[in-house]
């Protein structure tokens, strides 16, 4: 690869490590006079998270299928998952911009990163749901694995 990136796309879920790749990203960007995009994967529908009705989701989580609510509860994970990325990465003259995306992490990103010309991913190697990992694979994982543009994990 010969072209250098345009835009760092950094997904975010509010762990330390996501925090270090935005952070990483960042520093990146000046130096490449790159924009970076933070990115957020949320389920596009309740059901998405937290399954049928009938599968007794907890008291708690049914509270998300009213209208409004379940968009409330996006709103919030992100600004939360956005504040820490942009704390770790502090003062920049680099572009940041931020983006909700709707899906499955791992497929959400990638299909984001389809449409990015010019695009790098910069991941963190790990993120909050490390007991799903186990049991179905990393999202990190996944995009290493399935990226059209570069991926680079950061620890």
């Amino acid at each position: 690869m010969t072209d250098l990136p345009e835009i760092l796309l950094v997904p975010v879920d509010g762990s330390r490590n996501s925090s270090a790749a935005a952070a990483y990203a960042a520093r990146m960007a000046e130096r490449l006079g790159a924009q970076v995009r933070l990115l957020y994967a949320f389920p596009e529908t309740p059901l998405d998270m937290f399954g049928v009705v009938s599968e007794s989701p907890s008291r708690q989580n049914l509270q998300y299928f009213s209208s409004g609510a379940f968009e409330q509860l996006r709103d919030d994970s992100a600004e939360a998952a956005f504040k820490a990325a942009e704390e770790a990465i502090g003062e920049t003259t680099a572009k940041v911009d931020k983006q909700v995306i709707g899906g499955e992490p791992g497929e959400a990103i990638l299909e984001h990163a389809k449409g990015v010309k010019g695009g790098m991913i910069i991941i963190g190697r790990r993120g909050l749901s490390h007991f799903k990992e186990i049991l179905m694979g990393s999202t990190t994982q996944r995009v290493l694995h399935h990226a059209q543009c570069p991926v680079l994990a950061v620890r």
